[in-house]
């Protein structure tokens, strides 16, 4: 197994779909949606840094490939071999969620019967770190890390960056409800 599917079986989705029902799904009719807010963030870093240091011919040719926003559906996608709806949705902070809902739509259209829908993000590199340091977006509470984050309060006074990654199984439960699990 590739760590990507590790990172899935720990998770407990294999144990939880069972190796024998994912070979018996209809792959055709399963997809993946997993948005990102920035994409890969690394690898472009490390490519600007490859082309300015040493000159183009030392950019990974994975450069492109995997710096677009829809790189971590494809790959998952392609390890577990759905073939249904497949793409990413970049909307910042509300990306998992807005993925969540467009999987349901699949499902509740007939587009699909099962979707892994969730979002990932690893941005915590220098430029990553600066671009929100730039624009003040962070919290400056930095002494007191149990109060740094507040989201809802009226006092708050930026955000705390974060890296990970979630996803949910959904599909038609009962032929009425969409299940997530």
């Amino acid at each position: 197994m590739r760590p990507r599917l590790d990172c899935v079986k720990d998770l407990g989705f294999l144990d939880f779909m069972g190796l024998v029902f994912l070979k018996e799904i209809d792959k055709e009719r399963a997809g993946v949606l997993v948005g990102t807010g920035m994409g890969g963030l690394t690898v472009f870093s490390d490519g600007v840094q490859n082309l300015i240091e040493k000159g183009y011919r030392k950019i990974t040719p994975f450069f492109i490939p995997y710096a677009i926003t829809n790189m971590g559906s494809a790959l998952l996608a392609i390890d577990l071999g759905f073939m249904g709806p497949n793409y990413s949705i970049s909307t910042a902070c509300a990306t998992s969620n807005y993925c969540f809902y467009a999987a349901a739509n699949h499902i509740r259209r007939g587009e699909a019967d099962m979707m892994i829908a969730g979002g990932t993000e690893a941005a915590i590199i220098p430029i990553g770190l600066g671009g929100f340091v730039a624009c003040r977006a962070l919290s400056q509470r930095n002494d007191d890390p149990q109060t740094a984050s507040r989201p809802w309060d009226k006092a708050r006074d930026g955000f705390v960056m974060g890296e990970g990654a979630g996803v949910l199984v959904c599909f038609l439960y009962f032929q009425s409800d969409i299940f997530f699990y």
